[in-house]
């Protein structure tokens, strides 16, 4: 099959990046995904006007009145508009509506609230392009998941309207890094390790605690405020708990959420052309459509 081809070559990959330095692994990623095949018809408008870099993704048949935000993942310290692109654009293009992306400050050099703090700015300059929360849906994964419930929890919080729904791949809920998964599933992941996510972890957190809501959305408080959700994840992936984590936190506390746990499917499995993304895809484009 092909997915376990794209699994066994990342598995030999993986313990190779993880131990060169985390400025050699942003070059590294940003120069992977230049290479990799993108949907010929979406456009990538580059932003001037916000302080960070940022882009319009832009498929060729758009809802105007609709727009993704999207927080990017890279455990906090990495990641930047080239690299989310091959999770976005296919996107993008299956919803039929454009995504803004952005650059946000990135750990060691900038811990906890540098993140969180963009992002918050990330969400007004949307909102002063004309865009009715109503109309919004936020979209992030990995560590960009967790930042995009964080966001939604201080909107909440700060009594301002939240986004109308959210979509969420393999959230890392729990900087505390203790999950079970992170043992179970050490040698069934392809991509992530459990001591490696704990030094990224570390290096986000700072000299705060990681116990923090706002950094592990996990330990939240959630009611029917926070908007309907759906969570994605792999069977096979370090983090499946913090999926569940968050997943039944936000249950427990009567939110609209979903659940969908995809078997034998690795971490933020979407990027790759395999059979099982086309479909993780296509439920994201229902739930949009049920939910907006």
């Amino acid at each position: 099959m092909k997915s376990d081809f794209i699994k066994n070559f990342l598995k030999t990959a993986q313990p190779i990046v993880n131990r060169i330095p985390l400025m050699n692994q942003r070059s590294y990623q940003t120069t992977f995904f230049t290479l990799k095949p993108l949907p010929s018809d979406v456009i990538y408008d580059e932003i001037d006007d916000f302080s960070y870099k940022a882009e319009w993704v832009i498929p060729p048949e758009e809802d105007p009145e609709k727009v993704i935000f999207y927080t990017h993942g890279g455990g906090y310290g990495m990641g930047d508009l080239i690299s989310s692109r091959a999770l976005i654009a296919p996107i993008a293009k299956k919803t039929g509506i454009r995504v803004f992306s952005f650059e946000y400050r990135l750990a060691p050099e900038h811990p906890f609230p540098a993140a969180f703090d963009d992002a918050k700015k990330a969400y007004e300059y949307v909102l002063g392009q004309g865009y009715s929360p109503g109309n919004i849906i936020a979209f992030g994964e990995s560590a960009g998941g967790g930042l995009a419930v964080s966001n939604i929890l201080r909107l909440i919080a700060e009594g301002k309207e939240a986004p109308k729904c959210l979509v969420t791949i393999s959230p890392w809920s729990d900087l505390t890094a203790t999950g079970q998964t992170y043992f179970l599933n050490e040698d069934k992941d392809p991509l992530l390790r459990g001591k490696y996510l704990k030094r990224l972890a570390d290096s986000y957190v700072g000299d705060d605690s990681p116990l923090n809501p706002y950094i592990s959305p996990a330990f939240a408080s959630y009611d029917d405020r926070f908007p309907p959700t759906l969570i994605q994840a792999g069977s096979d992936e370090v983090l499946l708990d913090d999926s569940k984590l968050l997943y039944n936190a936000m249950k427990d506390g009567g939110v609209d959420v979903d659940i969908e746990i995809y078997p034998k499917m690795w971490h933020v499995f979407h990027i790759w052309q395999i059979e099982e993304s086309d479909k993780a895809i296509t439920a994201i484009d229902e739930f949009i459509k049920r939910k907006v």
